[in-house]
């Protein structure tokens, strides 16, 4: 295993957020698939010193603040989780993801200026494609048919990548080098790594896979926004049974929706997530475009879900959950701000929702026949029954103000 390891923006969130729940570095190195020496250095090379006016990165300072504290001798390095830091005279010294992935693109500024493709790209390809060339020695195209959503450029692309440093690799590390033509760029980079994403999961793919394997449960997933650029909603409804979750977003991107997609699967556990979520149909939204995140139990490394994509303004593909939809409208039409809803206020709404008796389903309510299909489901998420007259969907009972 190669010693040169990137992290990218999903997993420096996972580490400060599990530094949060004072998870041991081993248990977050398993969790996002690196070593644990890796989550040290990550730590060490992007904390920084809070409210401090100059540099905060700068490691004399920061040296000089960690001398006067033992806790800085030990894992995690940094006043995240310390229960003593509103007390403390000190400075304070933090990890944040956000401030860390700006350091690190920073650094590399200067480096790879002109360079046509993305930080997270290049992380992407530190962590996966670099070790399979150098410790196993792979092929350039052994790899670029494997890897074809990481690798979405051409491979003179690549070439030139190594031989302006942007990659950690050299020429002694490929097997063959081979010069190809320099043609020009018909597609923007990112609208090529779209393809590669969709590539066996278009929703002809969904309709071959789902009728190869007809026992397998069905979900629909999507996004209701309240005001342009405010918080959303997340939603994923179970086919059989017209269960809905609902989950609210600070931001419609990947970052929220997989911190969501990892909660779900702490709670219920990968073999309970898997079961229930085992074939997930979404849009082309932007905010769904990290499938593996989804898709892959990343302390084994094993599939545990297949997530396939509606085509183009096609929304009648996930009809379900867009009739679904209309319930969370009755409460908040388009355009009514979310920002201030509370997740009790959120959880309201999904269980006043799935109590709600359905034709389709003989009068039962999701709720009903979710508790007999995945009872430990409703169990671990703590989902409550209303009576039949106790249902009320207006915004007071919601809110909480009736």
């Amino acid at each position: 295993m190669t010693n040169y390891s990137h992290l990218c923006r999903e997993q420096r969130n996972n580490i400060e957020y599990l530094i949060s729940l004072n998870k041991s570095f081993t248990y977050i190195s398993s969790s996002i698939n690196v070593d644990r020496t890796t989550i040290s250095k990550e730590i060490k090379r992007n904390r920084y010193i809070k409210n401090y006016k100059s540099n905060p990165f700068n490691q004399k300072a920061i040296e000089n603040v960690t001398s006067r504290c033992k806790y800085f001798q030990k894992p995690p390095y940094v006043c995240n989780n310390c229960t003593n830091k509103r007390y403390c005279l000190n400075s304070k010294i933090y990890y944040n993801a956000k401030i860390a992935q700006q350091h690190y693109e920073d650094t590399l500024k200067d480096a790879r200026i002109g360079v046509d493709i993305l930080p997270n790209t290049i992380e992407e390809i530190e962590n996966t494609i670099v070790p399979l060339i150098k410790d196993k020695k792979q092929s350039v195209n052994q790899v670029y048919i494997n890897h074809s959503d990481i690798l979405y450029f051409s491979k003179t692309t690549f070439y030139k990548y190594i031989d302006l440093g942007v990659i950690s690799l050299s020429n002694i590390d490929l097997p063959k080098k081979v010069k190809y033509k320099n043609r020009k760029r018909k597609k923007s980079n990112e609208y090529k790594r779209k393809l590669a994403l969709l590539k066996g999961r278009t929703y002809e793919d969904f309709l071959i896979f789902t009728s190869n394997h007809p026992k397998m449960n069905i979900c629909e997933m999507d996004t209701v926004e309240g005001t342009k650029g405010g918080k959303v909603f997340l939603t994923i409804l179970i086919r059989e049974t017209k269960f809905m979750f609902i989950r609210l977003l600070d931001k419609k991107n990947i970052v929220c929706v997989n911190k969501e997609i990892d909660i779900l699967k702490e709670k219920l556990g990968i073999k309970l997530f898997s079961k229930v979520f085992r074939i997930i149909l979404t849009d082309n939204g932007s905010e769904f475009l990290d499938p593996l995140h989804i898709e892959i139990d990343y302390n084994t490394g094993n599939k545990t879900t297949n997530v396939f994509y509606c085509n183009p303004y096609s929304s009648y593909q996930k009809a379900n959950i867009e009739h679904n939809h209309e319930y969370i409208r009755r409460v908040f039409p388009k355009k009514v701000s979310l920002n201030n809803l509370t997740k009790e206020q959120v959880k309201k709404l999904e269980e006043t929702i799935n109590n709600i008796p359905r034709v389709k389903l003989n009068g039962k309510s999701p709720y009903e026949i979710t508790l007999e299909k995945y009872p430990l489901l409703l169990k671990k998420l703590n989902y409550q029954y209303i009576k039949p007259d106790d249902v009320s969907l207006t915004l007071e009972s919601i809110l909480g103000d009736k």
